[in-house]
């Protein structure tokens, strides 16, 4: 099979190595259950070649503190978009996660009198997600925005950010909103981006931003819903080489 040369993405162009990687690991998944289901005799998964990533084809979807508090600014004055950036941000949830979730399944906790955000994400797995006041504050907004009520309701199931007709936004369609209204800040870091910066880059800095606070890798693993720690590890890459880099050991009143 010669996918990087049979198929081709957008615009007719083929897929890039990172695409390519992703969609083979699919496959692979998909042969490997049918040969478990005894669906399939061959073990087909077994005859398909590795697509691994060099260092060099590995996308760089780190974003920083710094950047994204330029983009809340930037936004800051506007209920909807300030609304979705800090959700995004602030709880290191899937974009498709943040589309799907109800108005009635935030709750206020009466252990920590935090407000709280339940749902459940990729692969079925339960979230009980933490809404920090300034983050419950700017969905009150956007909702208020919206026209929607902002009075907590257990039994409310329409979406926790209504789009325009008041229906659940689709997640492409929402995911193509925010990479829009990010490339519309024009902010030079943004401008600089060999590539355009998706809802899926708050993931990383969710990670990134954790660790700097002082987060244990399997603590940001488990927030993010890795099953693989080496997923959480590829995510902290450049924040884990600093922290071990032997520069820091050395005395620099020395020289």
């Amino acid at each position: 099979m010669y996918l990087s040369t049979a198929l081709l993405g957008k615009g007719g162009k083929p897929y890039s190595p990172a695409t390519l990687d992703a969609k083979m690991t699919i496959l692979k998944s998909f042969m490997k259950w049918l040969h478990e289901t005894k669906y399939i005799q061959y073990p087909l998964h077994k005859e398909i070649l590795s697509t691994s990533l060099s260092e060099q084809e590995i996308p760089n979807r780190d974003l920083y503190y710094h950047e994204v508090k330029q983009i809340l600014d930037y936004y800051k004055d506007h209920p909807i978009n300030h609304g979705l950036l800090t959700m995004l941000a602030m709880t290191g949830l899937r974009v498709q996660e943040i589309a799907n979730a109800s108005w009635g399944d935030v709750y206020l906790d009466s252990l920590s009198g935090h407000y709280r955000l339940r749902g459940v994400g990729k692969g079925g797995k339960k979230f009980d997600k933490l809404l920090h006041s300034s983050l419950y504050e700017r969905i009150l907004a956007f909702r208020a925005r919206r026209h929607v009520s902002t009075a907590l309701n257990t039994s409310d199931q329409g979406p926790l950010f209504p789009s325009k007709d008041g229906g659940y936004y689709h997640y492409k369609n929402l995911s193509n909103y925010i990479v829009r209204i990010i490339e519309r800040t024009e902010l030079p870091f943004v401008k600089e981006r060999a590539d355009r910066i998706t809802p899926h880059y708050f993931r990383h800095f969710y990670a990134i931003y954790s660790r700097q606070q002082g987060a244990d890798i399997f603590l940001i693993q488990k927030e993010l819903g890795h099953s693989d720690r080496k997923t959480t590890e590829r995510y902290l890459e450049k924040v884990l080489q600093r922290e071990q880099e032997i520069g820091l050991m050395w005395k620099e009143q020395d020289f």
